[in-house]
């Protein structure tokens, strides 16, 4: 199957990129208590700001908060000067999609300490990823998990319920495995998503996630559904697709009376507006230098999806979208920061975005910053038992910290370039950030090399020839990105070449035995070249994988109806 999806391709090769081993030469202090010594705090509980205070810090909890004049500091105590700068809680960013142990630093470069991972995250991120997180093995943001629920529609990995019993058994799953939230998807229908609803009740686990048109934004609240992912499901559903401004007082009361938490996502929207009215500034930003941060294959595919054409069709919707999330603020229906990265900006610092987009929809510097800090622990702490205090600066609290040159009170710009991060006591110099976050570059370069390499040497010595020189002299950890390989064996296929496509899909399965859509490709390469048997083979393995690729069972129905005698 020819991959499209940003999320599919960024999905199918996680983990491809063996780097995350590279520990930067700089490592953070070891000392269990620190001290930011006459520091400004903004403490994020009410909006003011502290001046001349000593902030204590043991054993990853905030200790004391007192007068700098009068501070006593225990014995050993690592003192970081305050002199002339800020602190403020780190930043939350409630919907992300990044299940990558190599790109969690930008996180942290960025100051952000806490994420929501809102779906599809791989079960080696949900499971050993987040535990090495815990206990400190690897460093990366406090991590929280979404299983996602969708309806019927186009294959991907998302878990499909056949019935309301599979739904039950669907949510019973997920609360198992130590998932934080249901995520609600957009294709589900009436019985099923009762059911998901119902039974999260009984488990005790919150639904979060989209409004499913036929069910619409007054049932799924009704029913429980606690957090609306975008501000962009509104206008979808309960705004018809149409900037109808008349819309937005019914559609804040709803939702203020049922009490919902909404993660208005501008940043992602803002993007899109800019990047389809302006292609242009889209090439200019994947320019950018801080680009080489990100796995070639998202960037690639941030590629794939420029505009070819400037179009203003987002313009009206965006304004509205604004409108919507200040008309929320102003009721107080609690607001949540979230970027939707990477498909929507760069992990971490589109969370600095997102808040700069709050505030150019009419909120205040504060309140902008509540949303990606105190609102996040409240709504974490409403749904979440047991978990750590986070964003506030308070005794107690968890001291996940941003040392700031700026206050950012007086403009959200100053978040930007933290001095230092500290993460549940563990401090981070910006040398120390910075050799984290460009650990796995060598990584990514050497990956676009064998890519351009491989890609090359198919034009000139033909797939299977390159495949062969690839296997014997790579490395043991070297992987191509599987959607180049992909693309370069359906060019093969488009021109029916048809052994040296097959090759290609080969290699790619090889390459990434868990893709349900490496073989799905192969599959179609072999019914594409008459070879039926083998077509049927690999579409088996491809429905093993992910039961929801209809494209498959199609094949397989058809052919299983084909071979069976007539009466």
């Amino acid at each position: 199957m020819r991959l499209t999806s940003a999320f599919a391709t960024c999905l199918a090769v996680a983990g491809s990129i063996a780097v995350w081993g590279q520990q930067p030469k700089q490592m953070p202090l070891k000392e269990s208590i620190f001290a930011f010594q006459d520091i400004s705090v903004i403490p994020m509980d009410t909006e003011r700001v502290l001046t001349h205070q000593t902030v204590v810090v043991r054993n990853g909890k905030i200790f004391e908060i007192s007068s700098a004049m009068t501070a006593q500091l225990p014995p050993g105590t690592a003192v970081i000067n305050g002199q002339g700068k800020f602190l403020v809680p780190g930043l939350a960013d409630m919907h992300t999609h990044v299940d990558r142990r190599e790109m969690l630093p930008l996180f942290l470069e960025a100051g952000v300490t806490t994420i929501l991972n809102m779906g599809l995250a791989s079960p080696e991120f949900v499971t050993s990823t987040r535990e090495e997180i815990r206990r400190k093995s690897i460093p990366g943001p406090r991590v929280f998990v979404a299983f996602l629920i969708d309806g019927p529609g186009d294959p991907g990995p998302e878990y499909v319920p056949v019935c309301e019993r599979d739904a039950r058994d669907a949510v019973d799953r997920a609360k198992l495995e130590d998932y934080d939230f249901i995520k609600a998807y957009e294709r589900l229908q009436p019985g099923i998503f009762a059911a998901v609803l119902d039974e999260a009740r009984k488990q005790h686990i919150a639904v979060v996630g989209h409004i499913a048109p036929a069910v619409g934004l007054e049932s799924s609240l009704a029913q429980g559904q606690v957090m609306i992912a975008h501000a962009e499901e509104y206008y979808k559903t309960y705004f018809g697709k149409k900037p109808d401004e008349s819309k937005i007082a019914p559609a804040v009361e709803l939702t203020k009376h049922w009490g919902a938490y909404v993660t208005p996502n501008l940043s992602f929207f803002a993007a899109l507006t800019q990047r389809t009215s302006d292609p242009k500034s889209f090439d200019k930003r994947l320019a950018e230098p801080d680009m080489s941060f990100l796995p070639p294959d998202i960037r690639g595919e941030w590629l794939e999806d420029r505009p070819a054409r400037a179009s203003d069709r987002f313009v009206p919707e965006f304004t509205i979208l604004k409108k919507l999330t200040l008309a929320l603020s102003n009721a107080g229906v609690p607001l949540l920061a979230g970027t939707d990265s990477p498909g929507g900006g760069m992990p971490g610092s589109s969370l600095d975005d997102d808040v700069e987009q709050l505030v150019g929809a009419g909120l205040t510097p504060f309140q902008a910053l509540s949303a990606a800090t105190r609102v996040p622990w409240q709504f974490i702490h409403q749904f979440v038992p047991g978990a750590d205090e986070f964003g506030t600066i308070s005794p107690g609290a968890a001291a996940d910290l941003i040392l700031l040159s700026a206050n950012p009170l007086l403009d959200v710009h100053n978040l930007r370039e933290p001095l230092g991060v500290m993460v549940r006591g563990r401090w981070f110099d910006h040398a120390a950030l910075m050799a984290m976050v460009e650990a796995p570059v060598q990584g990514y370069k050497r990956v676009e090399e064998m890519d351009s390499a491989f890609q090359a040497a198919v034009d000139t010595a033909g797939a299977v020839a390159d495949i062969r020189h690839f296997e014997t002299h790579a490395k043991p950890a070297d992987k191509l990105s599987e959607s180049v390989v992909n693309a370069l064996g359906y060019g093969l296929l488009n021109a029916h070449r048809f052994e040296a496509s097959i090759a290609l899909f080969a290699f790619n399965a090889r390459q990434y035995p868990d893709s349900w859509n490496a073989y799905d490709s192969l599959a179609e390469a072999y019914a594409d070249n008459g070879q039926s048997d083998l077509a049927i083979l690999n579409y088996r393995h491809s429905l093993a994988l992910n039961s929801r690729n209809i494209g498959a069972f199609a094949y397989l129905e058809k052919a299983t109806t084909t071979a069976s005698p007539s009466k």
